[in-house]
């Protein structure tokens, strides 16, 4: 979908653009090549997959820590994931209606992220000149591994490793690429970027559930061939995510405790674990994603409610 594009106005700011921080040049250098190497995911809009999901990203959540992380790993060593964000309304220096984020593992529960995003006002993909060491499930001082690298991170960029204790409790650490940032501006950009590493976050718990799948959609063969030609990137295989309900003899009913009755109403989408004492269907294990249905007893009356989706810390 996004991933050729993205190649192509990078290069593009490269020819067009001077770029003082050999930081950010090595950077952009990097991300064409990972882009190339990735497995890519399209996750459409960020308003549809992010809504069911308001319980768990809610003003107090911790992004890749705690229930939103139990779950979650990287299914590929380097993946880009892109999504569009449409808010109408919006000032157009405000803007960002296609979002995209790439990720390197760099072990189990340790990848690096990118943010890349289409603003309206350039009309064209931008790398932020911040990069995101992220840890699951664990602190920068809980992790050995993590808080050398950072370190050393810190070091050759020109920023005092003094600092670091101060992000020991964090498990995203920004890492500007300039050495001019002031902790103002960092602090600044990893608000601007917190809505992208969200929706990364949200699609890592969808895909490790047993129930939501992956489906490849290949580019059409002759236009690749034709792009390759005109020495343009060729175009990706892209996947999309799928939910594939597990068959059974039993419906997707939810059973109350005997003798209860409620309302009928719409249950929000939401994740079942099921464990070995109480599996699904008398068989199944593990995380399932569990879509939005309507359940109760239409005796008992209905039950009509209005979602809206409102702003909060963490760009939601």
């Amino acid at each position: 979908m996004y991933g050729h594009h993205v190649i192509e106005d990078l290069k593009l700011s490269q020819k067009q653009y001077s770029l003082p921080e050999p930081g950010y040049k090595h950077a952009m250098s990097l991300v064409i090549d990972s882009i190339k190497n990735a497995q890519h995911f399209h996750l459409g809009s960020f308003q549809e997959f992010i809504t069911p999901l308001d319980k768990i990203f809610h003003d107090e959540c911790r992004a890749f820590f705690g229930e939103c992380g139990e779950n979650i790993r990287l299914p590929y060593k380097t993946c880009w994931f892109e999504f569009e964000d449409i808010v109408p309304g919006l000032p157009i220096e405000e803007d960002v209606p296609k979002r995209g984020v790439l990720t390197m593992e760099m072990d189990k529960d340790f990848f690096l992220a990118w943010i890349i995003s289409w603003p309206k006002t350039f009309k064209r993909w931008v790398l932020s000149p911040q990069m995101y060491f992220v840890t699951i499930g664990k602190n920068v001082y809980e992790h050995d591994k993590f808080r050398n690298l950072v370190s050393g991170f810190m070091g050759k960029s020109g920023l005092p490793v003094s600092s670091l204790p101060a992000h020991y409790e964090s498990n995203i650490f920004p890492l500007p690429l300039s050495r001019k940032f002031g902790a103002d501006e960092i602090i600044g950009l990893a608000g601007d970027d917190q809505r992208d590493l969200v929706a990364l976050n949200a699609a890592l718990m969808l895909l490790s559930c047993k129930n939501v799948t992956t489906e490849e959609n290949l580019p059409p063969a002759k236009l690749n061939k034709k792009r390759k030609k005109n020495g343009k990137p060729e175009l990706f295989v892209y996947k999309t995510l799928k939910l594939v309900l597990p068959s059974g003899t039993s419906s997707q009913k939810e059973y109350l405790p005997s003798g209860e009755k409620v309302k009928i109403h719409l249950c929000r989408g939401h994740f079942k674990n099921y464990t070995k004492d109480s599996p699904l269907f008398g068989r199944y294990t593990g995380l399932y994603w569990w879509q939005a249905h309507i359940r109760g007893d239409k005796n008992e009356g209905i039950v009509v409610k209005d979602y809206a989706l409102s702003s909060g810390k963490n760009g939601i």
